[in-house]
This record gives structure tokens, C-alpha cells and sequence, in this order.
């Protein structure tokens, strides 16, 4: 298949996985897999712990949990130290993806990537994969999830109108789209961009989108204003979101103010989507559960 119809076909299924057709298709991918789906049931008992039930449930209940209780403090510190470092290079980053990125955030990790993966020692990969957070998205997900992607944003004011995820949505990575969110600045109030969502339940109600990204004033006709959340916390906070099923958006930041963000997606294995080019590279020796969580 070429390059031109591989896109398309892709195109189209991020169409119908927006549907009521999605659990059939992935379904149907899952079939093809069995045996990677043992294997990441098998491993995801080995994660198994009260904490990870307690974060998992309110995972499965409420569309997110908070998980800063959660993290690994000295790789908390390692990532916050890398991260508020790449800022003072935003301004480069930002010129080099003037064509393509979004006017109100900027990428910070595009220059750690080899041919477009991260090794997979790398602090970002690291984080996303520690015990905790396997245990926790294992529990919910009743296997082994998949990473695909690692993300540091560094939000600021823009001029423009609002526009794709500071818009409502939900995400269609995978039928099942998890992410791990942490802040490297504080987001204390409004001003700050606060990731911003309608629980699990609520979005339920509101249901399928014609329109992928939504405007507040077509939001609000099908949602509860009353039902959203933000989540407003200090540096080094971190939190999970099942976005596949939370409408959310963020990044609304006002003059004088940024917001530093790191985020890790997860999906539930195999990808409805043909297989792209690796996200990572094993720069050296892993465990089975790794090459799983990193799809090697």
C-alpha cells in the first residue's frame, strides 16, 4: 500500500472511530492479536496493588484520577530539572516549527528524538514508565497498556482565536486513550491555562460530535456548564485522564502568564491505526513488559 493511501485509510478510520462503530473495529484488530493480549493480561497482574485499584477505580468511574501522591519523587525532580531547562529555548523551538505548530504552545522535545524516537532511557520515556503508572492504567485497562507518545508543552498568550485543543474534544488516539499529565509550573487559577474537562459520566450524556472540536458556545448546548472541572494545582502536580472518553480542553493562557506540561499517552494495545514508524528505539537490553509498554 503507498504512502498516499496509507494515509487515507487512516483518515478514514479516525473518522469511523469517532462513530459508534469504534469498539467493532477494534474488535476486530484485537482478533489478530490475541496472543499480545494475553501477554499484557498476564503482566498486568503483576502490577496489581491496593493503591493502583483505589486510582484505577476512580479512573474507571470518574474519567480521571490525581496521582501526584503516585509519582517517584527523585524522577519527579529529574524530569522537572530537564524540563524547566528546555524553556529558555523555546523561542528556537518555536521558530522552527513556525509552519506547523500551534500558536499557543510550543514542543520542547522535538531535539531529543533520533529519526523520530526517543531512546528509551530517556527521562520522559522513564517517567511514563514507572511502576505506579503501569500499575494504575493496568488496573483500569485489565492489561498492559501501550505508550505512544511522550510531550513537553510550554503554553503562552496568543492573539489568535481559539483553536484545536483549547477547543472541546476528545481524543481519538486509540478507542481507549489514556494520558499522564504533570505541571512544571503552577497553575493556580484561570489565567494559567488549567487542563480543563467534563468527567467521564457527564461526557457519556453529551455523547457523539458531528465536529471533532467544539466552540463553548456549541459545548454548552449539549453540556453541563455546571458538571466541568479544572484541574488547578502547584509545579509538580500530576493527574491521568481517560481523554478518549473525557471532552477536555486547556492552554487558554492569558497575557502574562505560561504553562509548562508534560504528557505521556497510552493506549490499549493493538492500535486500530496501520502501524507507523517506531516512537522509540531500545538503546539498550529490555525486560518483556517494556518492549509491551513500548510497542517493540
Amino acid at each position: 500500500m503507498t504512502a498516499s493511501r496509507i494515509s487515507l485509510f487512516r483518515r478514514a478510520l479516525w473518522h469511523a472511530n469517532r462513530t459508534p462503530l469504534a469498539p467493532a473495529i477494534k474488535g476486530a484488530v484485537s482478533i489478530m492479536h490475541l496472543r499480545d493480549k494475553r501477554a499484557r493480561t498476564d503482566a498486568a497482574r503483576r502490577y496489581a496493588s491496593d493503591a493502583a485499584r483505589g486510582a484505577g477505580g476512580e479512573l474507571a468511574t470518574k474519567g480521571y484520577c490525581l496521582v501526584s501522591h503516585l509519582m517517584e519523587p527523585r524522577l519527579m525532580a529529574e524530569l522537572e530539572a530537564d524540563s524547566t531547562a528546555r524553556v529558555a529555548r523555546a523561542a528556537q523551538a518555536r521558530e522552527s516549527q513556525k509552519e506547523k505548530h500551534k500558536a499557543f504552545w510550543v514542543r520542547l522535545l522535538d531535539d531529543s528524538m533520533v529519526d523520530g524516537a526517543f531512546d528509551c532511557d530517556n527521562v520522559f520515556v522513564r517517567f511514563a514508565l514507572q511502576p505506579a503508572v503501569i500499575a494504575v492504567l493496568a488496573s483500569r485497562l485489565g492489561e498492559l497498556p501501550r505508550l505512544t507518545d511522550v510531550l513537553l508543552t510550554y503554553s503562552t498568550p496568543s492573539d489568535e482565536a481559539l483553536s484545536y485543543s483549547q477547543l472541546w474534544h476528545r481524543d481519538y488516539d486509540d478507542i481507549r486513550t489514556i494520558k499522564l499529565f504533570a505541571y512544571f509550573t503552577d497553575v493556580s487559577d484561570l489565567a494559567d491555562g488549567p487542563f480543563t474537562f467534563l468527567p467521564g459520566p457527564a461526557s457519556d450524556r453529551v455523547g457523539f460530535a458531528l465536529h471533532s472540536h467544539l466552540s463553548d458556545a456549541e459545548f454548552f448546548r449539549r453540556a453541563e456548564r455546571s458538571a466541568v472541572q479544572e484541574i488547578r494545582a502547584p509545579r509538580l502536580s500530576a493527574f491521568i485522564c481517560e481523554t478518549s472518553r473525557c471532552y477536555h480542553m486547556g492552554s487558554r493562557v492569558h497575557p502574562g502568564h505560561a504553562r509548562l506540561m508534560y504528557t505521556a499517552t497510552f493506549i490499549s494495545s493493538p492500535s486500530v491505526y496501520p502501524a507507523g514508524a517506531p516512537r522509540f528505539r531500545a538503546n539498550r537490553a529490555l525486560s518483556a513488559d517494556e518492549r509491551l509498554l513500548l510497542g517493540l
